[in-house]
């Protein structure tokens, strides 16, 4: 029996391409687990973790059928981290991530690539909403959550992980709406 393998969906900007690190044309091994490779900026420091962490990044794509996607610079072809939807176990509901590796952060690629996951979320897979759990530590997180436009609701806490600040995204169009009848 051949089984085909899964289609992984291929998003790109004016800067970026988004693929699966599952799929057979990213390298995620060199890319994020090379002895060359950057690490992200939160990176722990046993290099076995973070093996596990991109081990489980990928095996998402194949238990959910998405997951967080390799932002790969167009200009460069290098992987300047990960962005996209994360649904782990013990997570309320799927989560908008972003984690970029070390010499990414400041460049804009975590809001380009999460404006662009965003869309692919609402207009290719209709999901109704999604949140992005955030560090109330993490300023930079909370910044690009604000740019992006969603809406504090609340906090989770998650027993291994901590504390996160909830905050929901919505399809522009519903967003703007719901901002207008919150105005009447």
């Amino acid at each position: 029996m051949i089984v085909a393998a899964p289609p992984f969906p291929v998003i790109e900007t004016d800067r970026l391409r988004l693929v699966s690190p599952a799929g057979p044309e990213f390298d995620a091994v060199t890319a994020f687990l090379g002895p060359e490779a950057p690490h992200f900026l939160d990176h722990h420091p046993d290099e076995e973790a973070t093996w596990w962490s991109v081990a489980t990044i990928i095996g998402h794509w194949h238990l959910r059928g998405y997951g967080m996607f390799a932002v790969v610079d167009k200009a460069t072809g290098e992987a300047q981290g990960l962005v996209g939807p994360w649904f782990p176990k013990g997570w309320p509901e799927p989560e908008l991530s972003w984690n970029l590796v070390e010499g990414a952060e400041g460049q804009g690629f975590a809001e380009e690539a999460a404006r662009a996951v965003l869309d692919w979320l609402f207009t290719d897979q209709r999901w109704p909403s999604v949140v992005s759990l955030v560090d109330p530590a993490n300023a930079a997180s909370t910044r690009l959550v604000e740019k992006l436009g969603a809406r504090a609701e609340g906090t989770f806490a998650h027993e291994m992980a901590g504390e996160f600040r909830i905050w929901r995204h919505l399809p522009r169009t519903l967003a703007g709406k719901r901002l207008i009848e919150g105005l009447a």
